[in-house]
């Protein structure tokens, strides 16, 4: 006990450790302080952001894909690339203080532009033109000065209305009918659904979905029309992107299936509702086992 007490009420031994040990220590925390510092600064001087939520852009439209250097400062000078998944997918370059359309992937060329009277503000938009399918997805925008390089994720989401759903009827082998609803042009992959008078989903007897060459989606769905269907049908077709949709209405009346006094024909009444108005088709369909009815 009285060793401690020496040592904490020794003058000598306390001005040693403060001569000795302090100089270092507070020097030590000025070099951490000023290198960290230093750290902050550089990465708050050059640092690119992109929009945070995904951008949209309509079949055929422009597309105008923004990324910022922060703190503002002038960029004509910096190389930027912008680029797909992979840095070797060029999809426009910027360097030595001219466009470089050479360097894009050929499905770009002659697409994309950069908006030149906002660089000096150290902004950079990447404007597309004739928006397509295949520009879905996600962009890279780098920024390059000297040995500094830095890079932004940005997404882009294409979407396309398809055209008004149309109405097939056909009769099927157990000679019933079936009522097919069809709707082309869609991206991306829309939602379609029948729908009774409340506003309830029919469950489909069929849905196919088929991509065509350029990207866009055709759907169909099918329904079997019997006795105890519902009269009053909708079909719709929904862009999830988007949130939009299209629909038509139906009200179907007569007689869905071919019945044992009746083997040669059946009848079917269709009201259409759409773009309001209505039109009324009458169908007499002739059973191939008739062939004196057929026709």
């Amino acid at each position: 006990m009285s060793h401690q007490h020496k040592a904490r009420g020794s003058p000598c031994l306390s001005d040693l450790r403060r001569q000795r040990v302090s100089p270092i220590y507070h020097g030590s925390l000025i070099s951490l302080y000023l290198s960290f510092q230093m750290l902050i600064l550089d990465a708050g001087a050059f640092q690119i952001q992109g929009p945070q939520e995904p951008l949209v852009a309509i079949l055929n439209g422009e597309a105008e894909l923004p990324c910022f250097l922060l703190p503002p400062q002038n960029v004509k000078n910096m190389e930027i690339r912008w680029t797909r998944s992979l840095p070797s997918q060029v999809v426009h370059l910027y360097e030595d203080g001219r466009d470089k359309p050479e360097e894009a992937m050929e499905k770009y060329l002659g697409r994309t532009e950069l908006v030149k009277n906002v660089m000096h503000k150290g902004i950079v938009v990447l404007r597309i033109l004739t928006v397509q399918p295949s520009d879905n997805g996600q962009y890279h925008c780098a920024f390059k000065n000297g040995s500094f390089y830095s890079n932004a994720v940005i997404e882009l989401k294409v979407a396309a209305l398809g055209s008004h759903p149309q109405f097939l009827v056909e009769v099927t082998e157990s000679r019933q009918l079936r009522l097919a609803c069809k709707s082309e042009g869609w991206f991306p992959q829309p939602k379609a659904q029948w729908m009774d008078s409340e506003g309830r989903e029919i469950p489909a007897e069929s849905e196919t979905h088929r991509q065509d060459k350029s990207g866009l989606f055709h759907v169909t769905i099918s329904l079997l029309l019997r006795e105890t269907s519902q009269k009053n049908l909708t079909c719709s077709v929904w862009n999830p992107v988007l949130n939009q949709k299209k629909e038509e209405q139906l009200f179907t009346t007569g007689q869905f299936s071919l019945s044992p006094h009746c083997a040669h024909k059946m009848g079917l009444m269709l009201t259409l509702h759409g773009g309001g108005s209505s039109k009324h088709i009458s169908l007499v369909l002739f059973s191939s086992s008739h062939p004196h009815q057929s026709r």
